[in-house]
């Protein structure tokens, strides 16, 4: 799986969440940088990225969840890569 096709996938995950255009994100988007990411959107991100990779996350990780970049973060060390 390529990097670009994961991280259209995650783009396109959370972009299904919280309702956005996916063109709309960044790797800094985050609660504070988008309006939609409030604290339930946050939980409905956790479970969708669990749904759509197949990764368990445990409440820390989902806790550290703060951005794009983390979410790629935590994939990445997961042998998701992207």
């Amino acid at each position: 799986m390529s990097n670009v096709r994961t991280a259209g996938r995650l783009y396109q995950v959370l972009a299904d969440v919280l309702g956005v255009d996916p063109s709309s994100l960044t790797e800094e988007a985050s609660p504070d940088t988008v309006a939609e990411w409030d604290s339930l959107n946050h939980l409905m991100v956790v479970n969708a990225v669990e749904g759509e990779f197949g990764v368990r996350i445990s409440i820390d990780e989902a806790v550290a969840m703060r951005s794009v970049s983390a979410i790629r973060g935590l994939l990445h060390a997961r042998g998701i890569t992207g």
